[in-house]
């Protein structure tokens, strides 16, 4: 993640004070899993005398205290007491983002809107076809084959709407909020049209959307096609 993302602490007393606090928080999903926070701090055993020795011939300095995605943004809106990290979030979400260069930013007071539940992170609604997902197959090179040694290159025709958690092993839209580990997903082996069927109903796509199968083998492609959910 870039700086933007970053928050920084100048005071011993301030990072120890929110570290300690940190230590055994979590943070609860949607999908009911839960995600640590101390997993987002960079010097979480840093000791007294370790910041003393680094701080003695630097007035200005300063460490990193966690890197933290817009899901852990809005659960410390919402909970963490410490005033510098609030902000910081201000200054992150209620600086005057442009509606033309965030589209998920786009008012002033994106905090105030986080802290109250009005946000479009609260109002986003999925709408996905689930179990009800009629799939529309179409090739679009190579022939169909069964080996267990395929490697598959799976993504989503929108890349910036849809993001891939490997653990969880599902797509999930920014607005969501959920953690997401890429852009593409892998599957090794033979995916049949109902091995998919099954995928894009877990996925729970919306109606519309297109998802492209790729099958690889010793980094050239055999075979092509995209599924259209309706």
């Amino acid at each position: 993640m870039a700086a933007i993302d970053k928050t920084y602490v100048s005071n011993w007393n301030d990072f120890d004070e929110i570290r300690n606090w940190a230590k055994d928080k979590e943070i609860p999903l949607k999908n009911g899993s839960h995600v640590k926070l101390a997993n987002f701090m960079y010097h979480i055993d840093l000791t007294k005398e370790e910041w003393d020795k680094y701080s003695k011939d630097d007035p200005d300095y300063e460490i990193v205290l966690w890197n933290t995605p817009t899901y852990v943004d809005i659960w410390l809106m919402r909970n963490c007491p410490f005033q510098l990290v609030q902000d910081r979030l201000k200054e992150q979400y209620g600086g005057g983002w442009s509606k033309e260069s965030f589209a998920d930013h786009n008012d002033a007071d994106m905090y105030e809107q986080i802290k109250n539940g009005t946000s479009v992170y609260d109002t986003y609604q999925r709408n996905g076809r689930g179990n009800d997902s009629k799939v529309k197959f179409k090739t679009i090179y190579g022939k169909s084959i069964r080996d267990d040694k395929l490697l598959w290159w799976i993504t989503v025709e929108n890349p910036d709407s849809y993001w891939y958690n490997e653990e969880f092993d599902m797509w999930y839209d920014r607005l969501e909020c959920m953690p997401a580990t890429t852009n593409v997903a892998h599957r090794r082996g033979t995916l049949t049209k109902k091995n998919i069927i099954n995928l894009v109903k877990k996925w729970d796509f919306p109606s519309g959307s297109v998802i492209i199968f790729e099958a690889l083998m010793k980094r050239y492609s055999m075979y092509k096609f995209e599924v259209k959910v309706k």
